[in-house]
């Protein structure tokens, strides 16, 4: 099974995609899939719009559905990489507000950022879940990292 967690957008083909902005439930995958039944699971989006308070809940339960040999990728906004163009002028004060805090106006009422993470903060997330770093890469603002289960 393939899981793509997603907030709007396209779905993928081969993927159950499973989206937030549908009401359905992004944190827990319980009713989606069993312990270790995943061969991967896409969550390249997600990670800024879950609530500090629940993101360990949430990679527990992701990393807990990937099989051996399994890939997680996880992905969000790269808050090193913000701080550093604001703070060389690259970016506005409005453009740093909506890449750190997200739209937040009436076409957009989903796009409220409530958590930020680094690049190294993601990786160590899922190596401390026993999954083996096997590519990170940042593109522009967002970073992107993919954990294999051994």
């Amino acid at each position: 099974m393939k899981i793509n967690l997603k907030l709007g957008g396209e779905d993928k083909n081969g993927y159950l995609n499973i989206d937030g902005l549908k009401g359905m439930e992004l944190r827990n995958l319980d009713e989606y899939a069993d312990d270790a039944e995943c061969f991967e699971i896409l969550a390249e989006d997600i990670l800024d719009y879950i609530p500090r308070k629940d993101i360990e809940f949430a990679l527990n339960n992701w990393a807990s559905k990937i099989r051996h040999q399994g890939t997680l990728v996880i992905g969000g906004t790269e808050a090193k990489e913000i701080s550093k163009l604001f703070t060389n002028g690259a970016l506005s004060v409005e453009q740093w507000n909506m890449s750190i805090h997200g739209v937040q106006n009436e076409d957009s009422p989903w796009d409220v950022k409530l958590n930020q993470f680094t690049l190294e903060k993601a990786c160590d997330e899922l190596e401390s879940r026993g999954l083996v770093v096997t590519k990170k890469r940042v593109n522009g603002l967002q970073f992107v990292v993919e954990g294999e289960r051994s």
